[in-house]
Protein backbone atom coordinates (compact mmCIF):
# COMPACT_ATOMS: atom_id res chain seq x y z
CA UNK A 1 0.00 0.00 0.00
CA UNK A 2 1.40 3.79 -0.99
CA UNK A 3 -0.72 6.87 0.21
CA UNK A 4 0.62 10.51 -1.06
CA UNK A 5 -0.86 13.56 0.78
CA UNK A 6 -0.40 16.93 -0.88
CA UNK A 7 0.32 20.09 0.69
CA UNK A 8 -0.64 23.62 -0.97
CA UNK A 9 -1.37 24.27 -4.47
CA UNK A 10 -4.45 23.01 -6.75
CA UNK A 11 -4.51 19.46 -4.81
CA UNK A 12 -4.33 20.64 -1.48
CA UNK A 13 -5.45 18.45 1.22
CA UNK A 14 -6.06 15.40 -1.18
CA UNK A 15 -5.35 12.41 -0.09
CA UNK A 16 -4.96 9.40 -2.53
CA UNK A 17 -4.00 5.58 -1.47
CA UNK A 18 -3.34 2.99 -4.22
CA UNK A 19 -2.12 -0.55 -3.83
CA UNK A 20 0.16 -3.01 -5.78
CA UNK A 21 -0.40 -6.09 -6.86
CA UNK A 22 2.52 -7.94 -8.31
CA UNK A 23 5.15 -10.71 -8.98
CA UNK A 24 9.25 -10.54 -8.25
CA UNK A 25 11.18 -13.36 -9.77
CA UNK A 26 15.06 -13.11 -9.21
CA UNK A 27 18.21 -14.10 -8.92
CA UNK A 28 19.44 -15.23 -11.72
CA UNK A 29 22.83 -15.68 -12.80
CA UNK A 30 24.10 -13.50 -15.35
CA UNK A 31 27.98 -14.05 -15.04
CA UNK A 32 29.95 -14.29 -11.83
CA UNK A 33 28.51 -12.99 -9.02
CA UNK A 34 26.18 -10.54 -11.06
CA UNK A 35 22.52 -11.47 -10.85
CA UNK A 36 19.37 -10.62 -12.17
CA UNK A 37 16.04 -9.82 -10.75
CA UNK A 38 12.53 -8.84 -12.16
CA UNK A 39 9.58 -7.60 -10.89
CA UNK A 40 6.49 -5.96 -12.55
CA UNK A 41 2.88 -4.82 -11.02
CA UNK A 42 -0.75 -3.12 -11.07
CA UNK A 43 -1.25 -0.37 -9.06
CA UNK A 44 -4.80 0.45 -8.12
CA UNK A 45 -6.54 3.24 -6.65
CA UNK A 46 -8.04 2.02 -2.99
CA UNK A 47 -9.20 5.76 -1.99
CA UNK A 48 -12.25 7.93 -3.05
CA UNK A 49 -9.95 10.36 -4.59
CA UNK A 50 -7.39 9.20 -7.10
CA UNK A 51 -5.16 10.94 -9.72
CA UNK A 52 -4.84 8.06 -11.76
CA UNK A 53 -7.33 4.42 -11.44
CA UNK A 54 -4.59 1.96 -12.78
CA UNK A 55 -0.81 2.12 -13.32
CA UNK A 56 1.52 -0.21 -14.43
CA UNK A 57 5.28 -0.83 -12.45
CA UNK A 58 8.10 -2.66 -13.47
CA UNK A 59 11.56 -2.61 -11.49
CA UNK A 60 14.91 -4.47 -12.82
CA UNK A 61 17.72 -4.88 -10.07
CA UNK A 62 21.37 -6.27 -10.64
CA UNK A 63 22.59 -7.40 -7.14
CA UNK A 64 26.25 -8.63 -6.70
Amino acid sequence: MNSILWKGGTLDGKKQAVLTAGLTLGRFELHGRLLLSIGAGLQIAASHYHAYNRGAVMTVRFPF
